[in-house]
């Protein structure tokens, strides 16, 4: 069926989507949520497969409604003719449901499995059924190195040529965390590297490294934007689904959080299409361990051994640390508590958490001594000294500067609530999964300014009627539910 394009300007959904007559797509034989095919009339035409919707008066019978990202992908023109069609179920279908069954798939049937999730040919309940696949049956360390594959091809890359091109991630779980703004800073202050940091934003924690910068920088930018901070600072910290580097990856997370599940060989060929898009030759893996963390110290001794044999297959430098992730770091969790700690360990202020700048003083002279930049044992005393020095802080505000930032954007949620302890003693426990639940109660990571500050920590004595943990929202319902959530699941035991 011939249709003219209409192009609503306020329409932009994250993803191809579009929106027939309701007359239009029964006569097609189309309901909501199913797929047609869309092919320009050209010389050379473009086709591409979409998800419709139907409504009344949005569209005539004779147009068909596009969002922007659909638009952008076929270069349409409001008016423009396009030929319809309905479309079939892709094929990379019969490979998802191939895989629930626990079945190996091949290096071809996972590559069409990622070229249909990055030609929109897959619908999200069809990729929710691929996530929830690999969450329950894995995948064996070659069907791994396939995916890893397929989202590299898909997606574009950052070419670098300097020699030491670094990058560390951690595999999260662990409440508060951000290590990577400093750890970054002090190393594109030591000189002679470059750290092209990207990030994703939270599945299932209350910030991702993404999510704390954007309160006060863009981290949305082009390869050719990167390219050009990078010349001036030597590092950067970005989102990386904005970079088109690893969009399969980006689709895939972004039904993970839907679902708050996130499956182990997601992770691991996620993380390593990452830094191999952004080019990097060393690699620093955190992997944090403990009873309420992504992983127990067997699962991260797993994780290590096959984030090292990536590394051998891809020819990279990589090296996996394992952390204590048995509780919080920092004092704040979410967007604005998580950057004014970073802030305070930059700038050396008091009350800065201590945890938070031993952990990254740790990961950043571990990077120091993979690349020869210091002597085996003694990289933690250089990245002492940058810090102390203030080299990292300016280093800091350079990388913010490059990225249209500005320090003096933080602030706090206007409404907060102070639990206090109803007995003196000592804190046992402090659950990480439910701190992150608690603080995504809150409005994280979405509203920056909402979150926890906690007040003491694990092993450090507390008294009666003194404050443990202070909540912060922007709105009156969802700090009362937050209070209620923390009574109901005491995630701080004394």
């Amino acid at each position: 069926m011939e249709l003219r394009i209409k192009l609503l300007k306020w329409w932009s959904t994250g993803f191809p989507v579009a929106i027939l007559n309701e007359k239009t797509a029964e006569e097609i034989g189309v309901r909501p949520s199913d797929r047609i095919s869309i092919r320009t009339f050209s010389t050379r035409p473009t086709e591409i497969t979409t998800i419709i919707d139907t409504a009344k008066g949005v569209v005539r019978k004779n147009e068909i409604a596009v969002s922007h990202e659909l638009k952008q992908r076929l270069g349409l023109k409001s008016g423009q003719k396009v030929n319809i069609n309905l479309a079939e179920s892709p094929k990379s279908l019969e490979s998802i449901k191939k895989k629930l069954n626990k079945k190996t798939l091949s290096e071809k049937e996972i590559l069409e499995i990622i070229d249909d999730v990055v030609n929109n040919s897959l619908a999200e309940s069809e990729i929710a059924l691929f996530i929830s696949a690999m969450h329950k049956n894995g995948m064996n360390l070659e069907e791994i190195t396939f995916l890893i594959k397929a989202i590299l091809k898909t997606g574009n890359k950052l070419k670098l040529k300097d020699k030491f091109v670094i990058d560390k991630h951690s595999i999260g779980g662990v409440a508060g965390n951000r290590t990577t703004p400093i750890v970054v800073s002090i190393c594109a202050a030591a000189g002679g590297l470059v750290f092209p940091k990207t990030s994703s934003r939270a599945i299932t924690s209350a910030a991702g490294t993404a999510d704390v910068i954007e309160m006060i920088a863009n981290v949305e930018f082009s390869i050719k934007q990167i390219k050009k901070i990078l010349k001036k600072t030597k590092a950067c910290m970005v989102w990386g689904g904005a970079l088109g580097m690893v969009p399969a990856d980006s689709k895939i997370i972004r039904i993970e959080k839907s679902l708050g599940i996130d499956p182990q060989s997601q992770l691991l060929a996620s993380i390593m299409a990452k830094k191999l898009a952004v080019g990097s030759k060393y690699i620093l893996i955190d992997i944090p361990y403990g009873k309420s963390a992504k992983a127990n110290k067997q699962q991260a001794i797993q994780l290590k051994h096959k984030f090292e044999k990536l590394g051998k297959f891809f020819k990279v430098k990589l090296k996996c640390i394992l952390t204590d992730g048995s509780q919080p770091i920092g004092n704040g969790v979410g967007p604005a508590l998580e950057l004014t700690d970073v802030i305070k360990v930059l700038k050396n202020e008091q009350g800065l958490p201590k945890d938070l700048e031993k952990k990254s003083l740790f990961l950043a002279g571990e990077i120091f001594e993979m690349i020869g930049k210091s002597k085996k044992g003694k990289g933690i005393q250089l990245a002492k000294e940058i810090l102390s020095s203030g080299k990292a802080f300016e280093k800091f505000k350079k990388i913010i500067e490059a990225q249209g930032g500005d320090l003096n954007r933080i602030k706090l949620a206007k409404l907060s609530h102070v639990v206090v302890s109803k007995k003196s003693g000592k804190i046992k426990e402090i659950d990480n999964k439910k701190i992150n639940f608690l603080a995504r109660i809150t409005g994280c990571p979405l509203d920056k300014s909402a979150g926890l500050f906690i007040h003491s920590h694990v092993n450090e004595k507390v008294k009666k009627g003194k404050p443990l943990l202070t909540i912060y929202s922007e709105s009156e319902q969802r700090l009362n539910q937050a209070v209620k959530f923390y009574q109901d699941k005491k995630p701080i035991k004394i």
